[in-house]
């Protein structure tokens, strides 16, 4: 039976978008009861659920970027709400709209990094292998076994640039023919597709399939 809605209109835009599974929301609140947020502030994922089964969802508010999509809701829900996906499908909404609170305003700052360099933290494309420097790190060519993608992370933040480099460590003393693509290299676009903007993540994957298939890439460790 469908829910009877005062405003139908936003929760078809919500079920496009990829949020029907709210609808299945019984009000049981083992969400909340597990979410991590709830330890440090108020959240209620099943507030956002609610909200959105009547088309009630306010896209002004901060509350549906709070969701960090950890997967601990949806692994205790007895109704298989699939609350990160609806949660994301809202997302869509206000990104299609171009809605976003203060706190979230800086989305756009990362998209326009995603664009222009390929990565969603305003760091130079020309640097993406600077973590390789001094580590015997080849440029990846077609003859080579595996690719390694370090992605965005590893390869520009101070901390776990540590990670990457343990990482080609390990493969260079294990003897694995292994190369990285550098420059060549782009986001893969999961971050950015969490915040709603689908576009933009399919535009990454299709250039990032792109390289692959037109350097020869047939294994890749991530």
């Amino acid at each position: 039976m469908e829910t009877v809605a005062d405003y139908k209109e936003i929760v078809d835009v919500i079920k496009a978008s990829g949020g029907d599974a709210f609808k299945r929301c019984f009000q049981c609140g083992l969400c909340d009861t597990v979410c991590p947020w709830n330890r440090v502030r108020n959240f209620s994922m099943r507030k956002l659920v609610r909200q959105a089964t009547f088309g009630f969802t306010e896209i002004e508010s901060e509350e549906m970027w709070l969701c960090t999509t950890c997967g601990r809701c949806p692994q205790q829900c007895p109704r298989d709400v699939k609350q990160i996906e609806s949660g994301i499908a809202l997302r869509r909404v206000a990104t299609e709209y171009g809605v976003f609170p203060d706190s979230v305003k800086p989305i756009r700052a990362a998209s326009g990094s995603l664009i222009g360099e390929g990565n969603p933290l305003g760091e130079e494309r020309k640097k993406r292998a600077d973590w390789a420097k001094g580590l015997s790190v080849k440029t990846f060519t077609e003859d080579m076994e595996i690719l390694y993608f370090p992605g965005c992370y590893l390869c520009y933040d101070p901390r776990l640039k540590k990670v990457a480099a343990a990482t080609a460590k390990i493969l260079n003393a294990a003897g694995v023919d292994f190369g990285i693509l550098g420059a060549k290299e782009n986001c893969c676009g999961e971050s950015i597709r969490k915040t709603g903007d689908e576009e933009l993540f399919k535009r990454l994957a299709k250039e990032n399939i792109k390289t692959f298939i037109d350097n020869g890439v047939k294994k890749i460790l991530v």
